[in-house]
């Protein structure tokens, strides 16, 4: 089974170092990586760490930060797909985008630095997620040498932030990244933690299985040998060769002719297969497909809950949305609640505005009908962006309108 795994947490709190950990001791070093990253940090006059086997891109090492979400995959009973999501503020778009699809969040915080800004805007947007299975690794034991005290007083400030998001019960990991303890061998240096390790945590989750309608999202048409393609992704459940289906907003319902992943034809297709097929009439980009017997809905409003990344949103702007492949112009109908992005708390009932690193629960009206999903139900087609000039905001469906 594939799990699908993102590590949140402040700045230099040991995300990217702990992902380096679990590939290197559970062998999933790809033949000549280790050689490669040594001689890179050396170029770099940098110490030798296991974060630099996730630096894709010779400017991380550079600036010694994560610029963009990063994706690896390490073994344990199951096959995870882990992603590293940066801790700078001005990242929270990759963050929402890197931890959209993820079965599990794990929340890194330093034992000698506790919570910081960070800490508390990632919690925040993991609850905002979804995600339902949580964990926290208070990391950095080895600074505060291994100290069970330290642990017990950082654990604490923890639980009391999150019981604010409306956490509970959430398993605790004292571990160190840099020297391995308790992340996939157990600690020598904390007899007083009879805990599990991480990997042990992560194998232990039972994923719920997924009963979602088919949800097929267009990239675009494409000419091939005069023929027309359709082509895009199976977000949700699946699409077999002589199913009726249903476009929207374009409203069109035809039969699927032919499925071909590009490299063959194939007669079925699942979630996370990228693919093209024959129908006629022609959908549009941005169109949703979905099974005749449980088709996608086109609406014009819907309730989300924004985090602003920068400038300013006030009462009856317009601006344009984009969710799936889809653009349309919408309009800020209500504001109805500004909420604290440290803390989860409300700060104002119906403010005309909000301003950068603020979040609020806002009501929007597009000028053309739209296929989004609740997301919680449906991650691809319930989250969206608003734009103006660049991104100016993020933000997750929380009730359709339909």
């Amino acid at each position: 089974m594939n799990v699908n795994v993102v590590i949140a947490g402040h700045v230099d709190h040991g995300k990217s170092t702990l992902i380096g950990r679990l590939l290197y001791d559970s062998d999933s070093i790809l033949d000549g990586r280790l050689e490669e990253i040594q001689k890179l940090a050396e170029e770099y006059k940098r110490k030798f760490e296991f974060a630099y086997f996730l630096d894709a891109f010779d400017d991380e090492v550079k600036e010694s930060r994560t610029i963009d979400t990063t994706g690896v995959m390490f073994k344990g009973k199951n096959l995870y797909t882990i992603t590293d999501v940066p801790g700078h503020k001005e990242f929270i778009k990759n963050m929402l985008t890197g931890a959209s699809h993820a079965d599990i969040a794990v929340l890194m915080v330093a034992a000698d630095e506790g919570i910081r800004e960070q800490t508390r805007r990632h919690a925040f947007l993991i609850r905002l997620i979804g995600i339902k299975h949580f964990f926290v690794i208070v990391n950095k034991l080895d600074m505060v040498d291994y100290s069970k005290d330290a642990f017990e007083k950082i654990k604490a400030k923890v639980e009391e932030m999150l019981s604010s998001f409306g956490y509970m019960d959430v398993q605790f990991i004292p571990a160190s990244a840099m020297e391995g303890d308790n992340i996939y061998n157990p600690s020598q240096n904390m007899d007083w933690y009879e805990g599990p390790t991480l990997i042990e945590t992560l194998d232990s989750v039972e994923l719920e299985k997924e009963n979602l309608p088919t949800r097929f999202i267009v990239q675009d048409i494409y000419d091939v040998g005069g023929e027309k393609i359709t082509v895009g992704r199976v977000e949700s459940g699946a699409l077999d060769v002589g199913d009726t289906v249903v476009f929207q907003p374009s409203n069109i319902k035809t039969k699927i002719a032919k499925i071909s992943n590009y490299q063959e034809d194939l007669t079925h297709a699942e979630k996370g297969d990228s693919i093209g097929f024959s129908v006629e009439p022609l959908p549009q980009r941005g169109d949703v497909c979905g099974v005749e017997s449980n088709p996608p809905v086109a609406v014009t409003k819907f309730l989300g809950e924004t985090v602003l990344l920068e400038d300013k949103i006030s009462l009856n702007d317009k601006i344009e949305l984009r969710c799936g492949t889809k653009r349309v112009q919408c309009k800020i109908l209500e504001i109805r609640e500004k909420i604290d992005t440290q803390t989860g708390e409300p700060l104002e009932n119906n403010p005309d505005s909000i301003s950068q690193h603020e979040s609020a629960t806002i009501l929007f009206e597009t000028d053309e009908p739209i296929v989004v999903e609740r997301f919680s139900e449906i991650p691809p087609l319930g989250r969206f962006i608003l734009v103006k000039g660049r991104n100016i905001a993020a933000g997750v469906v929380l009730e359709v309108m339909k």
